[in-house]
């Protein structure tokens, strides 16, 4: 197993739902990151959609909120906000969700020159979720959000590193365009 286990991250449109439909968590884990169907019948504006994958798999889902920083008082002006990040109920427990967490920042300064940070929200009862985040090199702020279904969240966050420090070889972490080998 490599450090990344070969996680990359493709870029959706709302054409592709039928290469993530098949992405679910556990019945229980859907008050703190919903569903697959319920992210792409939202039509809201300033979201980007993607998947993970492991080699051509997708293997889990992911929501970047352009807007964050106008939302959410704790996000800061060049931060970017994940939202609905969710693995695969069958791919859970095999270290994915860190690895995709790892390789997150690098990814996103590709694609997002101008963005900062990455902030995100996570139930305090969701212990497994907050230590793979620690664990990825997000820190908890220490703040907390009250506005969330299922309860307080935690506020945590990583910094991107600038563009031009982020490795050339990550550039290929966010794939574009046609999406015909993706599973």
């Amino acid at each position: 197993m490599t450090e990344t286990q070969n996680i990359t991250f493709l870029r959706l449109t709302r054409a592709d739902h039928d290469l993530v439909r098949h992405i679910a968590v556990a019945p229980e884990q859907i008050v703190y990151c919903g569903t697959v169907d319920m992210a792409f019948a939202s039509d809201e504006a300033g979201i980007d959609l993607y998947a993970i994958r492991q080699g051509a798999t997708c293997v889990g889902f992911f929501k970047i909120d352009l807007k964050y920083p106008q939302t959410h008082a704790f996000a800061r002006a060049g931060d970017l906000g994940v939202r609905a990040l969710m693995i695969d109920h069958q791919h859970q427990g095999k270290g994915l969700g860190t690895a995709a967490l790892r390789a997150l920042p690098a990814a996103l300064a590709g694609c997002y020159r101008d963005a900062k940070a990455v902030v995100l929200t996570v139930n305090l009862r969701n212990q497994i979720a907050v230590r793979s985040y620690l664990n990825a090199g997000f820190h908890d702020t220490g703040e907390l959000f009250e506005g969330g279904l299922a309860g307080p969240q935690h506020v945590m966050r990583c910094n991107l590193p600038a563009p031009d420090d982020a490795a050339p070889h990550r550039a290929d972490l966010i794939a574009t365009g046609p999406h015909a080998d993706a599973s």
